[in-house]
């Protein structure tokens, strides 16, 4: 089997686990402090459905992101996943409206956007669709695409690069982050050569508003990892991201997943450093997402698997560290998720976020309230809060009961005032199967 209809089964797979969980309602549970809403639940066509990336805000009180689905009712090879950009505004009154400002047409202009949105300084928006554009990937080789607000209140798309597949990258799924010099930088998880598994590739800007492609670098699975997620950048212009795959190849799991740093030379070349590969055992497996900074120069992340193995076979999955010290990165485990099969929350995804305190938030997919979902749970916001000493004290932010949303896998925003703001991938009222289409959701303090 080729990479592409690798990365492509097991995309649509996992999206076929998600749409197809039947979720049962069940008790909608408020942590002590806070104040939850519904923000906005989406219904598919013409608004779109699965919003699988996370929000970003304009810091106008309006949020931006994607849905994976809907939108068009008819878009080619991509249906039913052609997807839209989106936002939601907050108005005086304290309401919300939802707006679509692009819904993609599943050719040269992609489909399935996946990841979070970046905005330039210009106010333009910037993301990735894992379909689409104007190659022979069957249903496209994927783009970047740009998002221009124009003097009338619309949005206009243009593809700023559209992948070609083989020994290029193909299907970026996990958005795209500027530089201080304005090129882009984003992870793609199939493309350059059959036996390889992804790339991180680097877009840079030319006078004549093209975009010049580079490719950083080539996973090529076992010890090197594979399926690279997210990146971030540090100061000095290295990228830290993780791979889904690969690492220690005697671990049970065969490879389990790692965290990396790419370094620039001045010769332009980029060089690759591991810094931690996952066993899947009290560790942790698999991290979902990629890691976010502390102001101490920490990174912090997630894995889907691993740590307490009170979530049958496979683990409920761990929040960790990774110190910088003398040259070197110490490994530690923040947090374990063991709750009686995941009823404190299990398989972590999306990522981290820190409040100006130095709280960490995030979300699981699962776990929670245990009387939704089949007994997987609808999935919960949590808080780890730090000790004066050290270590994190753990709390329950809020579990998801379907028709309020289901399966947060984005992680959440932080405002200056505490409130946090999300998408769950499933629930809501959105005719989508029996899930629902997902929804856009906001907690604030009391």
């Amino acid at each position: 089997m080729s990479i592409k209809r690798l990365v492509t089964t097991i995309r649509r797979t996992l999206i076929a686990i998600l749409i197809s969980l039947i979720i049962v309602p069940g008790l909608w549970a408020f942590g002590p402090s806070t104040v939850s809403e519904k923000v906005y639940a989406f219904q598919g066509v013409p608004d779109g459905s699965q919003p699988g990336g996370g929000l970003v805000s304009d810091g106008a009180g309006n949020f931006y992101g994607t849905t994976l689905g809907g939108g068009l009712s008819i878009c080619g090879d991509s249906s039913p996943f052609c997807g839209t950009v989106f936002k939601v505004t907050l108005g005086p009154d304290g309401s919300w409206t939802e707006s679509v400002i692009y819904r993609f047409q599943g050719g040269v202009d992609g489909a399935s956007p996946s990841g979070t949105l970046v905005f330039d300084a210009a106010g333009n928006l910037y993301g990735t669709t894992v379909l689409g554009g104007n190659n022979d990937c069957e249903e496209g080789c994927g783009t970047v695409f740009k998002l221009s607000p124009t003097k009338h209140g619309t949005w206009e798309e243009s593809i700023i690069f559209s992948f070609i597949g083989g020994t290029d990258a193909e299907e970026p799924g996990s958005g795209v982050v500027f530089d201080a010099a304005g090129n882009l930088y984003g992870a793609a998880g199939g493309g350059c050569i059959e036996e390889c598994n992804g790339t991180v590739f680097k877009l840079s800007p030319n006078p004549n508003g093209t975009w010049t492609e580079t490719l950083l670098y080539t996973f090529m699975g076992g010890t090197d990892g594979g399926f690279p997620s997210s990146l971030v950048l540090d100061k000095a212009g290295n990228l830290y991201g993780t791979s889904a795959s690969g690492g220690i190849t005697q671990s049970p799991c065969g490879g389990c997943g790692t965290v990396f740093e790419l370094s620039p030379s001045e010769s332009g070349s980029w060089t690759k450093n591991l810094l931690y590969s996952f066993n899947d055992g009290l560790d942790g497996g698999f991290p979902s997402g990629g890691v976010t900074f502390d102001s101490a120069g920490n990174l912090y992340g997630e894995t889907y698997d691993g740590g307490s193995f009170a979530c049958p076979e496979s683990g409920c999955g761990v929040v960790y560290r990774l110190t910088p010290k003398s040259g070197r990165w110490k490994f530690s485990v923040v947090h374990t998720f063991n709750g009686v099969d995941g009823s404190k929350g299990s398989q972590p995804s999306g990522g981290l976020a820190f409040d100006s305190a130095g709280n960490l938030y995030g979300t699981t997919g699962n776990g929670g309230d245990l009387s939704c979902n089949n007994g997987n749970g609808c999935g919960t916001i949590f808080k780890l809060s730090p000790k004066l000493k050290s270590g994190f004290t753990f709390s329950m932010v809020e579990k998801f009961d379907g028709p309020s949303g289901a399966n947060p896998t984005a992680g959440v925003v932080v405002d200056t005032t505490g409130s946090l703001y999300g998408t769950t991938f499933a629930g809501g009222t959105g005719n989508c199967t029996l899930t629902g289409c997902g929804v856009v959701f906001a907690i604030t303090p009391e």
